[in-house]
């Protein structure tokens, strides 16, 4: 044999050895297609080897032996740990995802890797993630959501598991209850005017284990809350803007319309939005303080402000429905100084059968339309807004 090893018999595939703690050593020898193949097969008896000669002829290429097949399924494992988490959570970050929502996600998939640390994410199962899913009191949509996105990744971006391989195909994004059908979403302007003026003071919040503490304007949050309630924004875009992604311009030659704030919209569209003065000072706040305060002191804030007020919290996410009601009630369209005509009127002019055609292809005019609601924000904390020409200048 060239190897020292002596032939003790022979089986339907080859022949045998005696190792040297006495078991039978079962080798398949067999010549295919012109090809000699000799395997040391992982098999204790003649009937295993049969079946694994049995596996060995439907492939001779692709066959390997129990161990060789183990090893290689260990080596191509797929984990759902730190390194794997963090590479997706760059990639999103590199689509344009927002900080928010990419924190968002990493928060649930830490939850996900904690439940199913060190296991091959190829083995998990469909009950193994409901039965998990069922110890998790709150958020579950959000879960799901994460989850099934990040295994989407992997199928299809890192090519490391298969759709026969991910159970989160199976799994269902639970169906949100209609938030109407729990409580009315929307506030009166007079709820938001009292909490504006209800924001006031400076927040003291202790940072380190020695018991120090700082001090934090809340200016900031009268801001956040001031464009939230005069424009609709999302959150996301308000943040965006204070970090300088949006563009702020001062008309040359301002009326009721001071500037225009131009921003990537939560579609992906860019969008130019008509502000007053009062929202022109908050944005350009915002801005010189670089970013918008945390939603955990805005939080703070605004629970502080509500308690004082006797009222239910009042949440931001809630005011861009706010507005929409508020404008759809007693809104009124402002126009700029130079003037314009409403889209209704072009798109019966050029033939556009709906005004929506019309806005597809001016709704990046340097100065759109303003909706103004009856909303007095009033706060003597407040700075003096300067004069549009010298706030230009400036």
């Amino acid at each position: 044999m060239g190897s020292g090893k002596v032939w003790t018999g022979k089986w339907q595939g080859g022949r045998t050895f005696t190792a040297k703690d006495g078991r039978p050593v079962y080798v398949l020898r067999k010549m295919v297609a012109g090809k000699t193949y000799t395997v040391h097969l992982d098999a204790r008896s003649e009937t295993e080897a049969e079946a694994e000669l049995a596996l060995f002829m439907r492939d001779p290429e692709g066959y390997r032996t129990k161990g060789e097949a183990q090893k290689l399924k260990q080596e191509s494992a797929v984990y759902l740990d730190a390194p794997t988490v963090g590479r997706y959570l760059d990639f999103m970050r590199r689509a344009g995802t927002t900080k928010r929502y990419v924190s968002s996600v990493g928060f649930y998939l830490a939850a996900w890797a904690e439940a199913f640390s060190g296991r091959d994410w190829r083995t998990v199962t469909l009950q193994d993630l409901l039965r998990e899913l069922n110890r998790q009191p709150t958020a579950r949509k959000n879960r799901v959501t994460a989850l099934k996105a990040f295994c989407a990744w992997l199928r299809e971006e890192e090519g490391t598991l298969t759709v026969a391989e991910d159970a989160t195909i199976s799994l269902k994004v639970p169906v949100s209850r209609p938030e109407k059908s729990v409580r009315e979403k929307g506030y009166s302007i007079e709820t938001i005017e009292r909490l504006y003026r209800a924001i006031t003071g400076w927040e003291f919040t202790n940072f380190d284990r020695k018991d120090m503490r700082r001090v934090t304007d809340v200016q900031c949050v009268r801001d956040v809350l001031c464009l939230h309630a005069k424009t609709g924004m999302h959150g996301t875009e308000i943040e965006r803007l204070a970090q300088g992604e949006g563009k702020v311009t001062v008309l040359k030659e301002p009326g009721e319309i001071a500037a225009t704030l131009r921003f990537v919209h939560k579609s992906g569209r860019v969008h130019v939005q008509s502000i007053d003065r009062q929202a022109l000072a908050a944005a350009q706040r915002l801005q010189a303080r670089g970013a918008a305060p945390v939603d955990s002191h805005i939080r703070r804030v605004v629970r502080r402000a509500c308690k004082s007020l006797g009222m239910e919290l009042v949440r931001f996410g809630e005011l861009r429905h706010s507005f929409v009601t508020w404008a759809s009630e007693c809104g009124q369209e402002v126009r700029p100084k130079s003037g314009g005509l409403p889209l209704a009127a072009i798109a019966a002019v050029v033939g556009h059968t709906s005004p929506a055609t019309t806005k597809r292809f001016y709704e990046n005019v340097a100065v759109p339309p303003m909706i103004k609601v009856p909303l007095r924000l009033e706060h003597p904390e407040d700075p003096a807004v300067l004069p549009l020409k010298a706030a230009a200048a400036s």
